[in-house]
């Protein structure tokens, strides 16, 4: 489990460089820069949890999170608006 939560820290740390070179480059992105940094940084802080009852019951929140995205994105296309 640990060479998992170093591989993951080792991708967070690329895709933040990544989005660090893309504000330099582009300064008007800094904002959805930002935003993937933050998202990228809890997603790899999740991996981090040793409490195991903790950690499944992120998992199962984000789960859900993922299910009722993907249920909006359905009716917003039925619906004719995405």
């Amino acid at each position: 489990m640990i060479k998992i939560k170093k591989i993951l820290t080792g991708g967070l740390i690329a895709y933040l460089c990544i989005a660090l070179w893309q504000v330099i480059s582009h300064p008007e992105v800094s904002l959805q820069a930002l935003a993937l940094g933050v998202f990228l940084i809890i997603l790899t802080g999740i991996a981090w949890i040793s409490d195991e009852e903790m950690l499944k019951r992120t998992e199962m929140v984000i789960l859900w999170i993922c299910v009722g995205l993907f249920g909006l994105y359905a009716m917003l296309v039925a619906g004719g608006v995405a």
